[in-house]
C-alpha cells in the first residue's frame, strides 16, 4: 500500500533562488570558492566532476609530456564519471576496496609491481571521510598524484581535503543548481604541485575543443530550469525513477565543461545557508531511520555521528534477495529510493577480484536527504497509535520549594527551567511563569515551566523553553502523552500560539512525535552543548582533555596567573562592563545586560552567579560567569582580554571552573552552548574538553 506522498530525488530550488536567475548582479567566483578552498589554493570550476577528472588527466599529460596516463580508481566507483577519461588514452587500474570502503593496500602494493601509477583516486563515500593519511604516504612513495574525490561531501570537514594534490567537490550533487563542480589544487599534497597559469589556459582550451567535437546535449540549462518551474508548480513525474534494483544506466552527457552563469547566480544565494542545509540533511536521515525501523521493521546499527553530513542515507541488507525485496517495497510506496553506483564493466567482468564492490552494489539502497524535503511531511508516513497513550494527564502547580525539590530528582536540568529564571523573565520582560508537575496515575512524568504573555485581551503567547524535563524511567508513550497535552496550549479558537523549544534530544523518534502534534519548525539553530561529568576524578577529567587543549592548559599554568573566585556585586558589575564592550566590539547580540542584572537579583545569596577571574600582576585579564542551581553549573558568559589570550587564560579558567564545581559537589557542568557554524573558534575551544555532547530537536511553534 502506497504512502500517498511524492518525494523528489533531487532538491528543488526556492522561488527566490529560481528568480535569482534574472539578477544582474555579478558573481565573484573567488568568493564562492572560499567555501571549498583555502586562500593559498587554486580552484577551477567545471559543470560536472567528470570534467574535473579530464582536466587533471590533461594537466598530467602536459606535465609529464606523455600521452598515456594511468589512473588508479577504487572498484566501487561510478562509471558515468569515467566516460570522458575513456576517450583520452587513459589507462585504468581498478583497485579493490575493503568492507569499510578503504583501499585494500595489500592488494594495491601487489598491483604496483606490474602497473605504473600516475594518479591515485581516494573516494570519501557518501560524505564520510576516508583515511587520506595512508593514501598520502602510498602516493608519496610512488611519486603519484593524489586525488581526493569529495563529490559526496557537501563542504570541507576534518579528514577531507587535507592531504590531496587535487580535491574534487560537486555542489550540484547536493544543492538545487543545474551544474557546478570545483577542483581545488593544493601544493601540499604528495606530488607537491606547482600550478602554472599557462597550463591552466591549455587545459581550458583542450576541454573547450573536446566539447565542440563531442557535444551531445543542447538546451540543457533551459530544460533544467523549465523542469524545476513545473515541479515547483506541482507537476510530478508519476513513474518511479528506477524500477529494477539490479539494473544500472550510465549517463554520458557531454555538456558545456565550465560552470554556467545560471548556476553561479543560484549558488551565490545558497552558500550562506550551507551550514543550515548540512544540519537539515542529518535530521532527514534520522527521520528516515525511524520510519524504516517502525513501519518496515528494518533496523540499522548506524551510530550517531554529526561530524559528517550524509550525501544519501544508506541502508544495507545481508543478501541480494532481501535488498531487492525491500527496494521493491519502498519503490511501490513511492519512497525517494535509488542505488549506487553504476559499476564499470571491468568490475562486473571480474566478480572474484571485485567481490566486495559488487556485493555492496547489490546489497545496499539509498534514500535521498536533500534540503527541500519537508520533515513534517516525511513524518506523516509514520503514525503512532494514540490508543496506547495515557488517557489523562494530571496537573499539579508547584511552589518554589516544591519546584526545586522536584528538579533535584531529574538527571539533567537547565537554567531556563529554573524558578529564578522564570522570576527574572517576569520582572524584566513581563512574562507570567507557571510551573507544573505532570503525572499519570500518581506516577511523576515531567516538570515544565510555561511562560505566557497576553496582548490586546484576546491574543496570548505561550513559551516553553528547554522543557519539559522528564523524570527517569518514563516510557515512550508517556513522553508522547506529555507532548499531546502541551500542544493543546496552542489554539486558533482561543487566540493562543505556543513557541516550543523542547528539552528533547535530536533523534528521529522525537522529531516525528513533535510533528505529529502539529508543530511547525522555526528557522532557528538547534541548541547544542556539552556536559562535563563531575563524578569523574580530576585525574580522569584532565586525561579526557584533547591533547592540544591539555598542552595549552599546561602552558597557561606556567604563566603565573592568579585566580579570584567571587560572587560579589562589584565584580559582577565589572564583568557586565567587559561583556558590553565585547558585544560592541564583536558585533553580536548576547543576553541583555539588564536581564543579567535581574537574573542575579532573583537568585538567593548562595546561588548567585559565580565569577572566576584570571589575574596577572594584580590586573584582571579574563573571566567566566557561571550559574549554579540544582546540581548543575552552567557557563553563562565570558570575557578574555588581549593579554588573557596570549596567556591562554581561557584554558586556565575553564579547568578551574571544572575543579571548583567538583569541589563544591556539583554533578554536571554545562558548557553553555556550542555553535560550530557561527562561532567555530569558540566551539573548537569548548569541544576540546571532550564532554558529553548533546543537541536538542530545535525550535517549533503551533497555533
Amino acid at each position: 500500500m502506497g504512502i500517498g506522498l511524492m518525494f523528489l530525488l533531487a532538491p528543488l530550488p526556492s522561488w527566490k533562488n529560481l528568480f535569482s536567475l534574472f539578477s544582474l548582479k555579478k558573481i565573484d567566483i573567488n568568493s564562492l570558492s572560499k567555501v571549498w578552498a583555502n586562500p593559498s589554493d587554486v580552484s577551477m570550476w567545471f559543470s560536472k566532476s567528470a570534467w574535473s577528472f579530464l582536466a587533471i588527466a590533461v594537466w598530467k599529460q602536459i606535465k609529464s609530456n606523455q600521452k598515456e596516463i594511468t589512473f588508479w580508481l577504487p572498484d566501487y566507483f561510478c562509471n558515468s564519471s569515467l566516460f570522458l577519461l575513456r576517450t583520452k588514452d587513459i589507462r585504468f587500474v581498478f583497485y579493490p576496496i575493503q568492507e569499510n570502503r578503504e583501499p585494500d593496500y595489500t592488494v594495491c602494493k601487489e598491483l604496483a609491481k606490474n602497473n605504473t601509477m600516475d594518479v591515485f583516486v581516494l573516494v570519501h563515500y557518501f560524505g564520510k571521510p576516508s583515511d587520506a593519511n595512508r593514501a598520502f604516504e602510498f602516493c608519496r612513495s610512488r611519486n603519484a598524484v593524489l586525488i581526493e574525490d569529495a563529490a559526496h561531501v557537501l563542504k570541507p570537514i576534518k579528514g577531507v581535503g587535507e592531504k590531496g594534490d587535487f580535491i574534487l567537490y560537486s555542489p550540484h550533487k547536493h544543492l538545487p543548481i543545474p551544474d557546478g563542480a570545483v577542483m581545488v589544487v593544493r601544493n601540499s599534497g604528495p606530488f607537491q604541485i606547482t600550478w602554472d597559469q599557462n597550463e591552466e589556459s591549455r587545459i581550458k582550451k583542450t576541454l573547450t575543443e573536446y566539447f565542440k567535437r563531442n557535444r551531445n546535449s543542447r538546451f540543457f540549462l533551459c530544460k533544467w530550469i523549465l523542469k524545476r518551474f513545473l515541479q515547483k508548480l506541482g507537476f510530478r513525474n508519476r513513474k518511479p525513477s528506477q524500477n529494477n534494483f539490479l539494473y544500472d544506466t550510465s549517463a554520458e552527457i557531454v555538456m558545456y565543461p565550465f560552470f554556467s552563469s545560471v548556476a553561479r547566480k543560484m549558488l551565490s544565494e545558497l552558500v550562506p545557508r550551507i551550514g543550515e542545509i548540512a544540519k537539515k540533511k542529518i535530521r532527514i536521515q534520522m527521520i528516515w531511520d525511524e520510519i524504516l525501523s517502525n513501519r518496515y521493521q528494518f533496523r540499522n546499527d548506524r551510530k550517531s555521528d554529526k561530524t559528517w553530513v550524509p550525501y544519501l542515507s544508506e541502508y544495507s541488507l545481508d543478501s541480494i534477495e532481501a535488498a531487492n525485496s525491500m527496494f521493491r517495497t519502498l519503490s511501490v510506496d513511492k519512497f525517494p529510493i535509488s542505488t549506487w553506483p553504476d559499476l564499470p564493466p571491468e568490475i562486473l567482468e571480474n566478480p572474484v577480484k571485485h567481490r566486495i564492490a559488487i556485493q555492496l552494489r547489490r546489497s545496499c539502497f539509498f534514500l535521498t536527504v536533500h534540503q527541500s524535503l519537508s520533515e513534517s511531511k516525511i513524518s506523516r508516513i509514520l503514525s503512532f497509535k494514540k490508543s496506547n497513550l495515557p488517557s489523562k494527564i494530571e496537573v499539579q502547580e508547584l511552589d518554589s520549594n516544591s519546584w526545586d525539590h522536584e528538579l533535584n530528582l531529574i538527571e539533567h536540568v537547565n537554567l531556563l527551567q529554573s524558578w529564578h529564571y522564570g522570576e527574572a523573565k517576569r520582572i524584566n520582560e513581563a512574562w507570567n511563569p507557571k510551573r507544573i508537575l505532570l503525572k499519570f496515575e500518581e506516577k511523576k512524568i515531567a516538570l515544565v515551566q510555561i511562560l505566557s504573555k497576553r496582548y490586546f485581551f484576546f491574543f496570548q503567547i505561550f513559551r516553553i523553553n528547554r522543557g519539559p524535563l522528564f523524570y527517569p524511567n518514563i516510557t515512550v508513550e508517556e513522553e508522547r502523552a506529555v507532548l499531546v497535552f502541551l500542544s493543546k496550549y496552542a489554539s486558533l479558537n482561543r487566540g493562543s500560539v505556543l513557541f516550543f523549544n523542547p528539552e528533547m534530544n535530536l533523534n528521529g523518534r522525537d522529531l516525528i512525535s513533535i510533528y505529529e502534534n502539529g508543530f511547525v519548525r522555526r528557522n532557528q539553530i538547534s541548541w547544542s552543548s556539552s556536559y562535563i561529568d563531575l563524578s569523574l576524578s580530576k585525574e580522569e577529567l584532565r586525561k579526557n582533555l584533547d591533547g592540544k587543549w591539555r598542552n595549552m592548559l599546561n602552558a597557561a599554568e606556567k604563566n603565573e596567573l592568579g585566580l579570584e573566585i567571587s560572587n560579589s556585586d562589584k565584580n559582577f558589575q565589572w564583568m557586565l562592563e567587559k561583556y558590553s564592550e565585547l558585544m560592541v566590539k564583536k558585533d553580536f547580540a548576547g543576553i541583555s545586560v539588564s536581564f543579567l542584572k535581574t537574573l542575579r537579583e532573583c537568585f538567593p545569596e548562595k546561588e548567585k552567579p559565580l565569577l572566576l577571574i584570571a589575574t596577572r600582576n594584580g590586573q584582571k585579564v579574563a573571566c567566566i560567569c557561571l550559574t549554579l542551581s540544582n546540581r548543575t553549573g552552567m557557563y553563562l558568559v565570558g570575557w578574555n582580554g588581549e593579554e588573557g589570550r596570549k596567556l591562554k587564560a581561557n584554558q586556565f579558567l575553564l579547568w578551574n571552573v571544572i575543579s571548583e564545581l567538583k569541589d563544591r559537589g556539583y554533578r554536571w557542568f554545562d558548557l553553555g552552548g556550542i555553535d560550530e557554524e557561527n562561532t567555530p573558534t569558540v566551539a573548537e575551544f569548548k569541544l576540546g574538553i571532550n564532554g558529553e555532547r548533546y543537541e536538542l530537536a530545535g525550535e517549533f511553534w503551533k497555533i
